[in-house]
This record gives structure tokens, sequence and C-alpha cells, in this order.
């Protein structure tokens, strides 16, 4: 079974459409974001969103490609790294945005908002570069 590029590229839309909206919060200063509830609920929102548009695409791949089964969001990238589908370095920051993922979904209550914050300024590259490869042997 092949990977089905239509998803993909769909998950990838999806993914760059959160991306745009993570990026304009991400011209805010610190204080002013998390002082506004409704601002750092829609960054937290859309970072779940884009983390799960990668999730789906490397599940998805490891489904078709029938290289593994992830017993968890982070296993994922992991097979992704062992196939050499991504770089190591990549699936590292990867698998730390999956359990961030679960942390925002799961465990809301104890997020720090300063790594919220952070992770929007300093993070997004790496689902650029998740986007990227992928797409230079898929699509």
């Amino acid at each position: 079974m092949e990977v089905d590029k239509e998803r993909v590229v769909s998950l990838i839309g999806e993914i760059e459409q959160a991306l745009s909206i993570l990026g304009e919060y991400g011209e805010e200063d610190k204080e002013s974001l998390i002082g506004n509830l409704k601002s750092l609920g829609s960054v937290k929102y859309y970072l779940i969103v884009a983390i799960e548009g990668c999730v789906d695409i490397c599940n998805h791949i490891v489904a078709k490609e029938r290289i593994g089964v992830p017993e968890s969001y982070s296993d994922c990238f992991k097979i992704l790294r062992d196939n050499e589908i991504i770089s190591k370095v990549l699936s590292e920051e990867l698998i730390n945005m999956a359990k961030f993922r679960n942390l925002l979904v799961h465990l809301y209550w104890k997020v720090d908002d300063e790594k919220v914050y952070e992770l929007l300024r300093t993070k997004l590259g790496d689902i650029d570069r998740f986007i990227e490869q992928i797409s230079k042997r898929y699509l």
C-alpha cells in the first residue's frame, strides 16, 4: 500500500494554517500573550492542531510503509527516525513536541505558560522541517 499523497497534502495544509496563526501570536511580547487568556488559549489550541497533524502524517506513513506499530504519539517519530525518513535531531524535537501535546491535552492545568511561549517562539521551525523532509520523500 502506498502513502496517500492527498491525505498528506491535506494534513500539511491544516498544519500550515495553524503555523500561520501561531506565527501571528509569536510576534506578541511574552507578557501580553501570557496575560491574555483568550490569546493563550488560541495558541495552545493551534499548537495541538499543528502537532496532531504531524502525528497523523507520521502514523499514516508508518502504517502504509508497514515499518512498525507506535505505542505512543512520540513513538511514531522514533520509527520514522529508525527508518531514516526523518533526521535524528528532528526526531528528538518532534518527540518532545508530542509529549508537550499530551500535556496540553491531558494535564492542561499543569502547563507552564512560559514554556508555551518558548515553544511558540523557538520550535515552530521544527514542524516546518518535518514538512520539508516528508514532502521531499513522499510528494
